[in-house]
């Protein structure tokens, strides 16, 4: 039997039972899982496996072995956990929290769907959660008390999951960068989404946890103006206007913008990391007394009051055979792959195909140059 790419001999997997397939990228396949064994939970998981295409590839599988180990090192409730880590049969693979909701991006394009912009209240909760999962992360020693140093620098919006009943899980480290990283970063080598990178990122310089913030600060600006931050045709369009902090006010685009949520927004996007939020603790204060000064109501009711608005009563994810035709949820966890799904993309483009289209990782040698970068919609 074959699926997603990985060639099975059953619907097991070391000690889980793969139930459907969830997402196929270019790194990755997630599968809905259970655990088998006596005594064992009947919950969901999601089993994120290497693409065998990948797994002949040291670097890969080191970069892979490399998120397994840090998130297992991450103990937060704003961080979808690692659950377990194996090689069975030359598989790679690593059992992850499951979280049953959808990702930003799905989010950002429901509400354009239905013409229903999300409150101010809603996506301050939505950051300030995503701010804090970040801010343990930033903070986060290793087993020998030393700082791990932790940048995930891939803060997007495909890359925060909200749940059905309010919760917030920050995903996908497969890139981050700490000081027990086995595949350090090569100099002048690019990681990330184009219009999500800071400018020291887009330059290929030195990176710290205060490029987490500017990704937070795209991540707000187009949460509360249903627009995207930066624009460009290109990759490279995309990381100069980063570079060169080209985008419009959010009081331009949106009437009766409060002046004090753009003042966070401005900060956190800041060109210098100097001129940023000294930390994501520093940002969520920033972000609650913004809140409190509104009277705004911005915990987990008021996101799953727009989950609610956007996507309905939640039904039980579906279980299908893994023989059966693959079928991506909309509305589960799609991003864990390292890349958006083609339904993902789709979704997107029929949406908001100048917004929230989510570029790809860009991995090209070299800052701002052309060669090597490319974008999801391309295929």
């Amino acid at each position: 039997m074959s699926c997603g790419g990985l060639a099975l001999t059953e619907r097991t997997l070391g000690s889980y039972q793969l139930l459907r397939p969830l997402a196929q990228g270019g790194m990755a396949e997630i599968y809905l899982a259970r655990p088998l064994g006596p005594g064992l939970p009947d919950r969901r998981v999601a089993v994120k496996v290497l693409s065998s295409g990948r797994a002949a590839d040291p670097e890969a599988r080191a970069m892979f072995l490399d998120e397994a180990r840090l998130v297992a090192l991450l103990d937060h409730h704003n961080i979808a956990a690692v659950l377990d880590v194996d090689v069975v049969d030359g598989n790679h693979y690593l059992a992850m929290e499951y979280v049953h909701g959808a990702d930003l991006r799905e989010l950002l394009a429901a509400a354009q769907r239905g013409n229903t912009p999300v409150p101010f209240e809603a996506a301050l909760a939505i950051v300030a959660a995503a701010a804090a999962g970040l801010d343990h992360a930033h903070r986060r020693c290793g087993p020998d008390g030393a700082p791990l140093k932790l940048v995930h620098r891939d803060v997007s919006l495909s890359n925060i999951m909200v749940g059905y009943d309010g919760a917030v899980k920050v995903v996908d480290f497969g890139i981050a960068t700490t000081t027990i990283t086995s595949v350090p970063p090569a100099p002048g080598v690019v990681r990330g989404k184009a219009s999500y990178m800071s400018p020291e990122q887009c330059l290929g310089n030195e990176v710290d946890h205060r490029s987490d913030i500017f990704g937070l600060g795209v991540v707000l600006y187009e949460l509360t103006t249903g627009t995207r931050c930066f624009h460009g045709k290109s990759d490279f369009d995309r990381m100069l206007a980063v570079v060169k902090s080209d985008y419009l006010a959010p009081s331009d685009l949106v009437a009766s913008y409060p002046a004090a949520l753009e003042r966070v927004i401005c900060t956190a996007l800041a060109p210098s990391p100097d001129r940023r939020f000294a930390s994501a603790a520093a940002m969520i204060d920033a972000l609650e007394r913004v809140a409190r000064d509104h009277g705004w109501d911005a915990g987990a009711g008021a996101i799953a009051r727009l989950m609610y608005e956007l996507f309905g009563e939640p039904t039980e994810p579906a279980v299908l055979q893994l023989d059966d035709a693959p079928v991506t949820e909309p509305h589960a966890l799609l991003t864990l792959a390292g890349a958006p799904t083609r339904p993902a993309r789709r979704l997107a483009r029929d949406t908001a195909p100048d917004r929230f289209d989510d570029d790809e990782r860009t991995r090209g040698r070299g800052a701002l140059r052309r060669p090597g970068q490319r974008r999801w919609l391309a295929a």
